[in-house]
């Protein structure tokens, strides 16, 4: 038999993909992560159903979720930390939620999880 019971927790956990999506930080501001690792996945089955040859995400520390690196945040990182991809390990940047965003699949503009440089105390 069914049971039922209050959640309170995030909704990106509400989601079982493994990729991160701008409703997975939204309302919650700049919200400050680590780059652990770039990966590189093959074949990926997406959320839509249909499957990419190759993607490329950022692994962040502590945390499940994947960012899927799309041309946007590729510049942004190069510009911030160079185009050799070791150099962006261990820095730290900031996510947040874009409004008026190009949607890639046609229609109205859509919201994109996008990459910003922590600047310490120049803020």
């Amino acid at each position: 038999n069914m049971s039922e019971e209050e959640y309170t927790g995030s909704v990106s956990d509400m989601k079982s993909s493994e990729w991160l999506a701008s409703s997975d930080i939204i309302g919650l501001g700049d919200v400050q992560v680590t780059i652990e690792s770039v990966v590189k996945s093959t074949n990926v089955k997406m959320d839509g159903g249909k499957t990419e040859k190759e993607i490329y995400s950022l692994k962040f520390v502590g945390k499940d979720k994947k960012m899927v690196l799309n041309a946007t945040n590729r510049k942004t990182l190069a510009k911030m930390f160079s185009a050799s991809v070791k150099k962006w390990k261990g820095q730290k940047v900031k996510l947040y939620v874009e409004d008026g965003v190009r949607n890639p699949k046609g229609g109205s503009p859509v919201q994109g999880l996008r990459i910003k440089f922590e600047t310490k105390g120049l803020e």
